[in-house]
């Protein structure tokens, strides 16, 4: 669990104390009841205080792993050779690439994606197959309609279920999954606007395809950047979706390929 997580719990605690104490000396509870939630309110306070400080920065501490055992990459099988390269490149920032063709839009949760050039703002993305060898609709649309939305969302609960449930086949659009005409999703962060520039086969048989995108535009949250960056729903080894790898996590069921 996150120190941003533990400091929140513990602020929400100290406000429930704070507005319990209230009504309990409203109706005019006894003075040793009311004692007891103060002590425990002030006890709470004072451990908030200390993580804050970074007194208690040692509790968050996990233990490392060292890289001693080399596998071979070509005798492993599909599973076993994607759990491992999703484990090593992780955690990865999770992306609903909304695209749209003449009758409907679309949206669809991707990971593969990467910024690869600042000036010009580029961003490369890579589409596989659905197992039955069938693109998928992203890159069909793509192809017909070079625009697309690339939509970052906030880390939350709700976030998760709504990326998993795009991930969903289904004959008519993912936005009706979430109840939404999109093509916006209200829960995005940001947003950057794209134009398709380039399309790629992939090298030695690759069943995917290499995008090349051009950033156009962004919806952000503020005119300036934050120096820390923005906390951004991710993808955390092969299935699981959290906003960080030691915080809470959820596992995504629906799969396209």
């Amino acid at each position: 669990m996150s120190k941003t997580v533990v400091t929140n719990f513990l602020r929400r605690c100290i406000k429930y104390a704070d507005d319990s104490i209230s009504r309990k000396m409203e109706r005019g509870d006894e003075q040793e009841i009311i004692a007891e939630w103060n002590a425990y309110r002030n006890y709470t306070q004072y451990a908030l205080e200390e993580i804050e400080k970074g007194d208690l920065d040692h509790w968050f501490s996990r233990d490392n792993v060292s890289a001693e055992m080399e596998i071979d990459m070509s005798e492993l099988d599909h599973p076993s050779r994607a759990n491992w390269l999703s484990a090593a490149v992780s955690p990865r920032p999770l992306a609903l690439v909304s695209t749209r063709d003449n009758d409907r839009e679309n949206v669809a949760p991707i990971t593969s994606i990467s910024v690869v050039s600042n000036s010009p703002p580029l961003v490369v993305m890579s589409l596989s197959q659905s197992r039955d060898g069938r693109q998928r609709d992203t890159y069909l649309n793509l192809k017909q309609n070079p625009i697309c939305e690339l939509q970052f969302l906030s880390p939350s609960l709700e976030s998760a279920k709504d990326a998993d449930l795009t991930g969903k086949a289904t004959e008519g659009s993912e936005w009706e999954l979430l109840e939404s005409d999109g093509p916006i999703h209200p829960l995005a962060a940001v947003v950057m606007k794209c134009r398709l520039v380039e399309d790629n086969a992939l090298p030695e048989g690759a069943v995917a395809r290499l995008l090349t995108l051009r950033v156009e535009s962004m919806i952000v949250p503020s005119y300036l950047p934050p120096e820390e960056g923005l906390s951004l729903l991710c993808q955390h080894g092969m299935d699981r979706l959290t906003p960080s790898p030691i915080d809470w996590g959820y596992i995504a069921t629906h799969h396209r390929s």
